[in-house]
């Protein structure tokens, strides 16, 4: 399967999670809509301005996997250590875990998200 960059559903998430600012989204897929049998539950291209960013939250129901592709900010992770993330830096989150995410940079802070089911 192949999904275009300029073919994504996009969308514009206030306050995404309970975090500062929003959140740009172009979705190959969202909740729901993956293809029938897969473990995929979201796949993502996700955009965060300088102040914005992903509440701290649980994933009681999946896991997540965060690859940055530019810009920098702070990740927290389970047990609520902050982190500096950067290019090529992934994250994951596992069931049962909490993470957030915040754009501490200067620049954007352009990420993949997938979210996967457990």
């Amino acid at each position: 399967m192949l999904y275009k960059f300029d073919s994504l559903e996009n969308s514009i998430m206030e306050k995404p999670r309970g975090g500062p600012g929003s959140m740009e989204c172009h979705f190959a897929f969202k909740m729901g809509e993956a293809p029938a049998g897969s473990p995929f539950q979201v796949v993502a291209h996700q955009i965060l301005q300088p102040g914005s960013g992903l509440g701290y939250h649980q994933h009681t129901e999946n896991e997540e996997l965060y690859y940055i592709l530019s810009g920098h900010g702070t990740f927290t992770d389970s047990d609520k250590t902050e982190k500096q993330v950067g290019p090529g830096d992934f994250t994951l989150t596992l069931k049962g875990e909490w993470h957030g995410l915040i754009n501490t940079g200067n620049e954007p802070l352009v990420f993949v998200a997938i979210i996967v089911k457990n």
